[in-house]
């Protein structure tokens, strides 16, 4: 029996694949971290049916125009996830499950299937929105883990995080410093369209300047205590 077929190795495996779906990036809980990405499956799924339709030949005819009926109703639903995916799925995550890097990724997923669908990359206004969306999740999802550690809708009473606010920091300067170059780019008509959509960067704003705020109090404090330890033990 090969190494790959041996079933001592598939707890292992399963452990491994656990402690990846609860991993603090991705999400607290293993079962929604795992619904949520079976939810992203689907969605592709979807893609990749209502794509095909339009392309795959049957008997001469193309496959969305035989059955009409069905490959619309495909279309309506996909579009309707597609719409959520983008604005509302990855702020519901962040505070359902935490998870900053899973958060940030949600409403990238679908810009990324209509970039497939182009061909190319561009930076746009879903993208724009993506990002913004994105980044405003990942910095929820920071503290919605912190609240869950601490018991008490008092996050800052948790330690922090350093990888996660690491992440969450990135991920606004990227998205941040994308967003600015469409602004700066874009016609004024498209701008007033992604307009409303920019005060949603005030949640990374306050939250990454509030914990990176508490991260240098913190170690200014360790800092002087241990200084004071120094003083006395030295007498100087």
């Amino acid at each position: 029996m090969s190494p790959g077929t041996d079933g001592r190795h598939s707890p292992g495996a399963a452990t491994s694949i656990g402690a990846a779906l609860e991993h603090p990036l991705v999400g607290r809980y293993r079962r929604r971290t795992a619904l949520t990405i079976a939810y992203l499956g689907g969605l592709v799924a979807m893609f990749a049916g209502s794509y095909l339709g339009a392309r795959v030949s049957v008997g001469g005819d193309v496959l969305d125009t035989v059955s009409t009926t069905g490959f619309d109703a495909l279309s309506m639903v996909f579009i309707a996830l597609v719409t959520l995916t983008l604005l509302v799925v990855p702020v519901c995550y962040a505070l359902w499950n935490g998870g900053p890097g899973l958060a940030a990724l949600l409403p990238l997923v679908p810009v990324a299937l209509g970039d497939l669908v182009v061909g190319s990359y561009v930076l746009d206004l879903d993208l724009a929105t993506g990002l913004t969306v994105g980044a405003s999740a990942a910095a929820l999802a920071l503290v919605a883990a912190d609240a869950r550690r601490a018991g008490s809708l008092r996050f800052w009473e948790a330690p922090i995080d350093d990888d996660g606010l690491l992440f969450v920091t990135a991920v606004s300067l990227v998205g941040a410093f994308g967003v600015a170059r469409f602004v700066a780019a874009v016609p004024a008509y498209v701008y007033e369209w992604y307009a409303p959509f920019g005060a949603l960067w005030l949640v990374p704003a306050v939250v990454v300047g509030s914990y990176w705020l508490r991260r240098l109090r913190s170690a200014w404090r360790s800092r002087s205590t241990a200084a004071a330890l120094t003083t006395r033990l030295t007498g100087r």
